[in-house]
C-alpha cells in the first residue's frame, strides 16, 4: 500500500487553468556565477542557514574557469567563497551529501584538474559551517567524467559510491566502493559490472524489493555502447539483469523518478547509439523491474543533461530536456515539459538553449518552487527562476497534515486529517470540470473512485477553517 503524506505550507492554490502552470523567467539581475561549460553543479545547505548553496566547475570562454563555491543569501544572490581547498576542474562529478553521517553535507568531487591535466577523486568533510577538509581516500580510482553515483548499497546505514570509468592509468574500472561509516572507502571487488567509460550512473529500486539497484550507460573497451541494469541482492552483491530491453546508448544523462505516480521508479535517458542516432527515451517500469519504452514526443538530445522535478508542486514529476538535437547548432533547446498525469507530457516553456551542458534544480530563492541553473557552451551560465503557479501549496493552518492512501487506487482513497475536521472535498477532471463534491464534518473520508475512468484527477480538500489543499489522485 502506498501512502502519501502532504504537510501544509501557507499560500492559496487555484484550480482554474490546471494545465500549463509551469513558467520560468530568466533571472534579472543574474546571479554572479562563472560562465562555464563542460562542468558540473552541486547544491545544498552547506552552512545550515536554511538556503541552498552552490558549487560549480567548468571551462570558461577562454581556456580556464575552474571551481567556485557560492553561499546563498536566501534570495538567490550568491557570494563566492575564497580560499577553498578544491581543485580547479572540469568534466567532473560534484555532490553535496553526508558521507560521514554527522548531519552536515560533505562533498564528493571527481574530475580533471587544470594543473598538469590530472584526474582526481576527492572526499571533503564539512565541519558543519561550510568549511571543508580533504580526507585521504587512496583506494578510490581517479577519473574524469560523469560515471559516479552515491547510495547505501549494503543497507548498513552509510553511503557507498558506484564508479564506472576509465581511470588515470587508462584502465577500465567498475565497482562499488564501500563506506566504513567515516567516509573511508574500499572496493567491494565485484565482478558483476561490465566496465564502461563516459558513463552515466543512477541508483534505483527497480523491482520494489527495498534495495539499491544500478543502471549504467556508457561505452565499453571495444567502443560499443552499453546500457545495463544490475540487481542488488539486498546485501550489496550485484548481478547483471539479463531481462532488459534498453536501447544500447552512450547516454549523456540517466535520471530516475516515479513519473507516472504508480509507486515504482521509471528511467529517463538521453544520448546517442552506435548508429549515431540521437535519442531521448522514457522507460516505464511495470513494478517488477520490467521496462517499456514510452512514446512521449520529447526532444531527442545529446551533449546535455536532463532534470526531473515537480516544478508546479502538483504531485507529479515534470521534465526538462537540455542539449542539442541531431545536427548540432543551431538546433539546441532547453525544453520544459509539464506532466499532466500518468506520463502525459506537454511542452510548456523553452528556456534558452545549451549543449556541453549541465544543470542543477533547487529552490534557490526561497519561494517554494524549484528553479533551474544551467551551464553550457552556447551562452555560459544562466539562472531561471520558477515563476509558475504553485499547485501544491495550501492555506491550511497549524501545520495540519492530510494523508491519502492508497494512491494510485482502484476503488477507495482514504483521506484523513490529523487536526481540523474536513469540511468539504471536490474532485475535478484534468480539464477542470467538477465531477464530485461531498460536504463533511469529520476527520476521515473514504472517496470511492471505482466508477471513474482510469486516469489522473484533481482533488480539492477544505477544512473547517476554510483552509484548502489541492493535489492529484490517480485511478488505476
Amino acid at each position: 500500500m502506498k501512502r502519501i503524506t502532504i504537510t501544509m505550507i501557507l499560500l492559496i492554490l487555484f484550480l482554474d487553468n490546471v494545465n500549463a502552470q509551469i513558467n520560468f523567467t530568466l533571472a534579472d539581475p543574474q546571479p554572479d556565477l562563472n560562465d562555464v561549460y563542460g562542468g558540473s553543479f552541486a547544491s545544498g545547505d552547506i552552512d545550515n542557514d536554511g538556503d541552498q548553496d552552490l558549487l560549480m566547475t567548468g571551462l570558461g570562454p577562454g581556456v580556464e574557469a575552474g571551481t567556485a563555491l557560492y553561499l546563498n543569501d536566501g534570495n538567490g544572490d550568491f557570494a563566492e567563497v575564497t580560499n577553498t581547498p578544491f581543485p580547479e576542474a572540469r568534466i567532473s562529478v560534484t555532490e553535496f551529501i553526508d558521507l560521514d553521517a554527522d548531519g552536515d553535507l560533505d562533498l564528493y568531487f571527481s574530475g580533471i584538474a587544470f594543473d598538469a591535466v590530472q584526474e582526481f577523486t576527492h572526499i571533503y568533510l564539512n565541519d558543519g559551517t561550510g568549511s571543508f577538509t580533504q580526507l585521504s581516500n587512496p583506494l578510490l580510482p581517479e577519473f574524469q567524467g560523469s560515471g559516479a553515483a552515491i547510495e547505501d548499497v549494503d543497507d548498513d546505514g552509510d553511503l557507498d559510491i558506484m564508479i564506472s570509468a576509465i581511470d588515470a592509468n587508462d584502465d577500465f574500472v567498475a565497482d562499488v566502493y564501500l563506506n566504513d561509516g567515516n567516509a573511508n572507502f574500499t572496493p567491494a571487488g565485484s565482478t558483476a559490472f561490465i566496465p564502461v567509460k563516459f558513463a552515466s550512473v543512477a541508483f534505483l529500486d527497480s523491482e520494489n524489493d527495498g534495495d539499491a539497484d544500478i543502471i549504467i550507460s556508457g561505452v565499453q573497451s571495444n567502443d560499443v555502447s552499453l546500457t545495463a541494469l544490475y540487481l542488488n541482492d539486498g546485501a550489496g552483491n550485484y548481478s547483471l539483469d539479463p531481462n532488459t530491453n534498453f536501447e544500447q546508448l552512450s547516454a549523456d544523462d540517466v535520471d530516475v523518478a516515479d513519473t507516472d505516480n504508480d509507486g515504482d521508479l521509471d528511467i529517463l535517458m538521453s544520448g546517442m547509439n552506435d548508429a549515431n542516432n540521437v535519442r531521448t527515451i522514457l522507460y516505464v517500469n511495470d513494478g517488477s523491474g520490467q521496462f517499456t519504452e514510452l512514446s512521449t514526443g520529447m526532444q531527442d538530445t545529446f551533449a546535455g543533461s536532463n532534470a526531473i522535478a515537480d516544478f508546479d508542486n502538483d504531485g507529479d514529476q515534470d521534465i526538462v530536456i537540455i542539449g542539442s538535437q541531431d545536427g548540432g547548432l543551431p538546433n539546441i533547446f532547453n525544453i520544459v515539459y509539464e506532466n499532466l498525469g500518468n506520463n502525459e507530457f506537454i511542452e510548456v516553456d523553452v528556456i534558452g538553449g545549451e549543449y556541453i551542458a549541465n544543470n542543477v534544480v533547487d529552490d534557490f530563492n526561497g519561494d517554494g518552487l524549484s528553479d533551474i541553473i544551467i551551464l553550457g557552451f552556447a551562452d555560459g551560465t544562466n539562472a531561471y527562476w520558477n515563476t509558475g503557479e504553485n499547485l501544491g501549496t495550501t492555506d491550511f493552518s497549524n501545520s495540519q497534515t492530510i494523508t491519502m492512501f492508497p494512491n494510485p487506487a482502484n476503488d477507495i482513497v482514504n483521506i484523513s486529517s490529523d487536526k481540523d475536521k474536513l469540511q468539504r472535498i471536490e474532485l475535478y477532471s484534468m480539464t477542470g470540470s467538477l465531477i464530485f463534491k461531498a460536504d463533511l464534518n469529520s476527520k476521515n473520508y473514504a472517496l470511492n473512485v471505482s466508477n471513474y475512468p482510469i486516469g489522473t484527477y484533481l482533488l480539492r480538500v477544505f477544512n473547517q477553517n476554510n483552509g484548502t489543499l489541492n493535489t492529484k489522485i490517480i485511478k488505476k
